[in-house]
């Protein structure tokens, strides 16, 4: 289950997090992951094939026309150079989506000013509204299979704002 915790340590409580939800538009939510797709999930890393089986036994969403399947792990040469894509302070035009199938992150976020960090696992289904200053950060495992939902059909497009890290 997905944690929240702010730059002053204290850990938000459920009624925090609908706080953030009604005031920020960030939503949390536990989705099982189908017990089917386990086989593929345990994989390291994943050719076009998995990929597709994995994204088929998902469900689309007509709203957000552009999804992929993100597998970070350490075994994959280029892992540090793609997580490090990520953890740059950033914002979308449109609604971030990610439903994490296998390993952990951080979605690094600013609410009112103040950082905090989601720490998000297996089932959890994160909402990044538009224009929300976050990052993406993976733990020590340095791996994670997440699918990503995004609004904008063209994928990943990210504004950078400069923020240290």
């Amino acid at each position: 289950m997905a944690r929240l915790l702010f730059e002053d340590g204290r850990e938000a409580t459920a009624d925090d997090l609908t706080t953030l939800a009604a005031a920020f538009g960030i939503i949390v939510e536990r989705r099982d992951v189908p017990a089917a797709l386990a086989p593929l999930l345990e994989r390291e890393l994943l050719d076009d094939e998995a990929t597709r089986d994995v994204l088929a036994a998902l469900p689309p969403r007509p709203d957000f026309p552009s999804r992929d399947l993100i597998v970070l792990h350490p075994s994959r040469k280029d892992n540090e150079q793609l997580a490090s894509k990520f953890e740059g302070w950033h914002r979308h035009p449109g609604d971030e989506i990610r439903h994490i199938l296998d390993g952990q992150g951080i979605f690094g976020v600013i609410v009112d000013g103040r950082r905090a960090d989601l720490f998000v696992g297996r089932g959890d289904f994160v909402v990044v509204p538009a224009g929300l200053e976050h990052n993406f950060r993976l733990t020590e495992s340095r791996r994670i299979k997440a699918v990503r939902y995004l609004s904008d059909a063209s994928g990943w497009v990210a504004e950078f704002t400069g923020r240290a890290a």
